[in-house]
């Protein structure tokens, strides 16, 4: 079986993002290639070729060197596959957008379907309706009258549409508000901040039925608004209710297909639901290293709507984080290709001597993991001369 996967920023279909987002893109796209090709399938992928540096960090696939990527380009490659599995974020309909030309060519969820959920303000809105736990919402438009009713602050604020920490701020007096909004060109959600613990949960569906995978812890730094990393699998009192409500949402919505991530909060009240993510996540950097079976062939079957009931068993804890390098970062890319806990080099995007990469310790123990974690960044620091926090 011949398969094309496709990451949006790494093949340059995102022309905007910094490193922060390149390093969560890269990490999916070298994680699932591996588990791909562990799988014995003939798999090809696209690098931009601006990030053709990036290639030795990769499994041995074959690869299209793209100048300036096009959605016909695109359909032409996925047509010279059985199929083809697209990595992309929600922002500006992109992933529906390639969803759609590639209607009939990959495994993913329905165009309609992504639309329906990367709408914040009507997700949010459907959910209330349906019975969910979910944020109390206010949806500012742009020049319009800053209201915000019965909510108090702190104020959790963001973009409409979007992935990930894009955009996303807290407000603490309605001062910081009124600045938060002041140039908002798209409607903006302003949300009650609900106190608990920040996590998500994968699982498969195949548009009938569903299989939670796991719960996952989130680290945010809603300061540097940047999504930081997370471990798997997370064990919680709620972890049950987490599976049962992420199952009950994705059934509300035909067309979701797939690997799905449901961002969650967990919180004395109960599981409230922050978002549906219509694609692979970031968590899927710890579920290849300590989930078995290998997950990818269930998600290609329930990408095409047959999912199999399967045991599936964590061995282990895998705690995947970023790390900030600075200083002679392009000098270090090569000193770190031999280490396997390197699952996205710091490759600098908005300056030369400043960049994210992400790192991935597997353990028998959240303790462990985080004492490894630091170590190795005390170590990459003195092998490559960057400061790394």
């Amino acid at each position: 079986m011949r398969i094309l996967v496709v990451e949006a920023v790494t093949s340059g279909l995102v022309d905007t993002a910094g490193s922060s987002i390149l390093s969560e893109g890269f990490a999916m796209l070298s994680s699932i290639l591996r588990d791909v090709v562990g799988l014995g399938y003939e798999v090809s992928t696209l690098l931009a070729k601006k990030f053709t540096v990036l290639i030795r960090y990769l499994p041995s696939v074959k690869l299209y060197k793209l100048e300036k990527p096009n959605l016909a380009e695109l359909r032409r490659l996925a047509k010279l596959h059985d199929s083809t599995y697209v990595i992309a974020p929600e922002d500006d309909g992109l992933l529906a957008e390639l969803l759609e030309e590639l209607d009939g060519l990959h495994m993913c969820s329905k165009p309609e379907a992504v639309r329906c959920v990367s709408d914040k303000a009507s997700l949010t809105l459907r959910l209330s309706k349906e019975g969910f736990k979910v944020p109390e919402t206010v949806v500012y438009e742009p020049g319009g009258a800053l209201d915000v009713g019965c909510l108090k602050p702190p104020y959790v604020v963001k973009p409409s549409t979007g992935a990930g920490c894009e955009g996303l701020t807290i407000a603490r007096t309605f001062e910081e508000l009124k600045k938060a909004v002041l140039n908002a060109e798209r409607p903006v959600l302003i949300q009650e901040f609900i106190e608990g613990v920040p996590a998500s949960v994968s699982l498969l569906t195949d548009g009938l039925n569903t299989t939670p995978l796991s719960l996952n812890r989130q680290y945010l730094d809603l300061c540097r608004r940047i999504y930081l990393g997370g471990y798997t699998p997370m064990y919680h009192e709620l972890i049950e209710e987490a599976f049962d409500t992420a199952s009950r949402v994705v059934s509300l919505f035909n067309g979701l297909r797939g690997y799905i991530g449901i961002d969650v909060i967990l919180s004395r009240d109960g599981v409230y639901v922050v978002e549906v993510n219509p694609r692979l996540t970031v968590s899927y950097v710890g579920l290849s290293r300590v989930l078995k079976p290998n997950p990818v062939k269930g998600i290609f079957e329930a990408g095409l709507g047959r999912l199999r009931t399967v045991e599936y068993r964590f061995n282990a804890l895998c705690y995947f984080r970023k790390a900030f390098f600075k200083g002679p970062v392009c000098n270090a890319l090569k000193k770190l290709e031999s280490l396997n806990e390197v699952i996205s080099p710091p490759l600098p995007v908005e300056c030369l001597d400043e960049a994210y990469g992400m790192l991935a310790i597997v353990s028998k123990s959240l303790t462990e993991a985080e004492n490894a974690y630091l170590k190795l960044l005390n170590r990459l620091s003195l092998e490559t001369g960057c400061e790394i926090s």
